[in-house]
């Protein structure tokens, strides 16, 4: 009869308080549920407190109570990836993420509906909870500092349901502590109130022979081509050092230094193919000033004219060149 008795109490103490977090529970503590005594108050609190356990390396994470999957991808291919670092920004009118890596590995991604809340905050706590031993939060971003929620919904993630008021968003970047894995958590509120995640991750080679090239000579010596991404268009002294050393070792080739870049205020396509030829011939001038035989490189300058899916807009690729082709050569 007593357990009968204290079952109702914990069913009516549970129908009062819901699956909600510790606080609106701590407000139900002057409920009947004390009777059950210490052990079963204790065991009742954590039956509904969600408990967030450590995230594995290869982007597994605990569900949000509640979470329903509404769309789950996965991408064996090994290819390069973009890893996005930093908050979205306009570059000459085109918007992009301020800062951003790309990594050659495999890509998974799930879309969940969170049923049952209405808070981001609630939603991104739980799972950032799952980051704190196993990963390196990178960077993370909440509301408008994060940016335009159209972009992160339709070109970042291309899940259109993601989209909402941009005050209502997170995004999360977290490195494995020990693997070349990362995985993204962005959090969206659309303006219907229904909270949606967005979970993403990239696991990168751990094969030497076949992961991702780490500077510019391994690029060239792999994959004969470097790109650096930005507007400023400059070459740091690490890379100049490294291409020198890479154009003293490989004697038969040559360099195609090609720059790119979107159109600026007023110009015509004309205009930016001479500017950026301008601009790529004054590297191969700072390149040869490094040491590098300015008789091995060749400027070009293409404007908008190759757009990619992979680099920013405006960038320089070096692209090596085998002088064995030339029909003139020795």
């Amino acid at each position: 009869m007593a357990n009968s008795q204290q079952l109702k109490i914990k069913q009516k103490f549970l129908f009062r308080c819901g699956r909600r977090w510790l606080q609106q529970i701590l407000w139900c503590t002057a409920s009947p549920l004390v009777a059950l005594g210490p052990l079963m108050v204790l065991s009742t609190l954590m039956a509904l407190v969600p408990i967030a356990a450590n995230a594995s390396t290869d982007g597994t994470l605990d569900q949000y109570p509640g979470a329903e999957l509404v769309d789950k991808k996965t991408d064996d291919t090994i290819t390069s990836r973009r890893i996005i670092l930093g908050p979205l920004k306009k570059i000459k009118n085109v918007l992009e993420p301020k800062s951003y890596q790309y990594l050659t590995g495999t890509h998974s991604a799930s879309t969940y509906y969170i049923a049952n809340e209405r808070r981001v905050k609630n939603v991104v706590a739980f799972y950032r909870a799952q980051l704190q031993t196993s990963h390196e939060i990178l960077f993370s971003c909440e509301g408008r500092d994060c940016g335009s929620s159209n972009y992160w919904a339709n070109t970042v993630f291309e899940t259109p349901i993601l989209y909402g008021p941009e005050q209502y968003q997170s995004y999360t970047i977290a490195k494995a502590l020990d693997a070349n894995s990362y995985l993204t958590i962005y959090v969206g509120q659309r303006g219907t109130k229904k909270i949606y995640v967005q979970l993403e991750a990239i696991v990168g080679q751990q094969d030497p022979e076949t992961a991702a090239p780490a500077s510019a000579i391994d690029y060239l010596n792999r994959q004969g081509r470097y790109v650096i991404s930005g507007d400023s268009f400059v070459l740091n002294e690490s890379d100049l050092v490294e291409i020198k050393e890479f154009m003293d070792s490989n004697l038969q080739f040559e360099l195609a230094i090609v720059v790119h870049d979107v159109l600026q205020i007023g110009e015509i396509v004309s205009d930016a193919i001479r500017r950026t030829e301008r601009r790529s011939e004054s590297i191969g001038a700072v390149m040869a000033g490094a040491g590098i035989d300015s008789d091995r490189l060749q400027s070009f300058g293409i404007g908008p004219l190759a757009p990619s899916a992979s680099h920013s807009a405006s960038r320089i690729e070096l692209l090596v060149l085998n002088q064995a082709l030339k029909p003139n050569a020795k």
